[in-house]
């Protein structure tokens, strides 16, 4: 299931940071690195919330709610210290098409986990 979900996630994030660097000329260099990372970001954390997921659907629903705050907390960590650095320190990057880009793929792959991880627990009920 997480293979499935991660190529799923990678190609629908790699065709749409493709038609963002198509369109990188209008954006500005700046702009396109930030879009980029923002969707390399959100990629990295949707492959790693369902990895989390996978890990916690066998096991009690003790460890699936931890693993479930878990992902999300390590997530809004993650995007929370980009958006920090970049904004602080690293100005080779455009922080508004970061947050933007970021908010974007994160809405899109929640999207896709969702789908995965009812249908995961569909397959576990008896």
């Amino acid at each position: 299931m997480i293979l499935r979900f991660a190529a799923l996630v990678l190609l629908v994030g790699g065709a749409a940071s493709a038609l963002i660097a198509v369109w990188g000329d209008r954006l500005g260099e700046a702009a396109l690195r930030g879009a980029l990372l923002g969707a390399a970001l959100a990629a990295a954390g949707a492959i790693g919330g369902m990895a989390l997921f996978a890990w916690s659907l066998p096991r009690g629903p003790r460890q699936f709610t931890g693993a479930l705050l878990l992902g999300v907390l390590a997530r809004l960590v993650l995007f929370a210290a980009v958006l920090i650095v970049v904004g602080l320190r690293a100005r080779a990057y455009d922080l508004v098409a970061l947050a933007a880009s970021l908010l974007g793929f994160y809405a899109v792959f929640q999207i896709l986990e969702v789908r995965f991880v009812l249908k995961g627990l569909k397959e576990k009920s008896p």
